[in-house]
């Protein structure tokens, strides 16, 4: 089979980490040819989109992860799978690139389905499951948001856009300087926001946990690093092993069949104490540590998923 990753440059690729890196050695592993292509290598000729292909040779040492081997102006409906790999924030190019995809021929299964990618907003996906999540607003008023943040002990107020725990701010009703903090969050009132009620259970780690065709792979703990709290890893966090709970296979079980109706073959979900935070499908990450710490080839299940 042909695997062709839309993803961050190959040089900027953190292999120790990487998950989509973990992808794309499985896939050599299995005897599939890998290809690498950035966003802005696409481009249409009538229906058919086209991109310079760079045949990629994956290694296990990830000190030396990749080797091109030759570069091809072709076609994507001559793969087999299409991965979307690129980092968040889905911005206007992240947006123009799932339109794009959306022209490939039906054969070429594409992870994950790109129409899904722009209608599941990681933050704003989960409150489709309000009896999962915690009291949440969203608005760019500043009077709705403070309102929301006098009803709880603690507030966590998140851009609607942001990503790897930017720009999200701890506040309590009554702080000196509360509307100045929602003024500068919400650019004056032009940028929507997030107001979540406050979980204590945060204290003790967040919950990843990887899903593949809507049932759960396995889960890590994201633990934030000491006099910090935000527990992700792009924040200093530290990814610890964990178990899946009766309560985080009741949440999977709930997701399942709308992730395989959309096309979500691979995702991410955010627990804090027993409750969904956020459905990422995207990029999802942790799947290096999650197979360490379970001594599972998860990255190879996925791979052969989509035989």
């Amino acid at each position: 089979m042909k695997h062709g990753f839309i993803m961050d440059p190959l040089g900027e690729v953190k292999a120790y980490k990487d998950t989509t890196y973990f992808l794309m050695l499985a896939a050599e592993s299995r005897g599939h040819t890998v290809y690498y292509l950035d966003q802005s290598d696409l481009y249409t000729v009538g229906r058919q989109v086209r991109a310079p292909l760079q045949e990629v040779r994956v290694h296990q040492d990830v000190k030396e992860p990749f080797t091109i081997k030759s570069k091809v102006d072709t076609a994507l409906d001559d793969l087999d799978v299409v991965w979307i790999r690129t980092d968040p924030p889905v911005d206007r190019t992240y947006i123009y690139t799932t339109l794009l995809l959306d022209l490939l021929a039906a054969n070429v299964k594409v992870v994950n389905r790109p129409s899904s990618i722009r209608d599941w907003n990681e933050k704003l996906a989960a409150l489709a499951y309000p009896e999962l999540t915690p009291p949440t607003v969203v608005s760019c008023d500043k009077e709705i948001i403070r309102k929301f943040v006098e009803t709880n002990d603690r507030t966590v107020l998140k851009p609607i856009d942001g990503h790897g725990g930017k720009g999200i701010i701890f506040v309590e009703p009554g702080e000196a300087g509360l509307m100045d903090i929602i003024q500068s969050i919400t650019v004056s009132g032009s940028h929507w926001v997030i107001a979540q009620k406050y979980l204590g259970a945060a204290n003790e780690g967040d919950k990843r946990i990887l899903l593949l065709n809507g049932q759960p792979l396995g889960a890590v703990l994201r633990l934030h690093a000491e006099g910090e709290e935000l527990n992700n890893l792009d924040q200093g966090g530290t990814a610890l092993a964990a178990e899946v709970t009766d309560r985080d296979r009741e949440i999977c079980t709930a997701l399942k069949d709308n992730l395989c109706n959309a096309g979500v073959v691979f995702a991410g979900i955010d627990i804090i104490g027993g409750m969904l935070m956020e459905i990422n499908i995207t990029s999802p990450t942790g799947l290096q540590e999650m197979c360490r710490f379970d001594d599972c080839a998860y990255h190879e299940e996925i791979v052969d998923s989509l035989n």
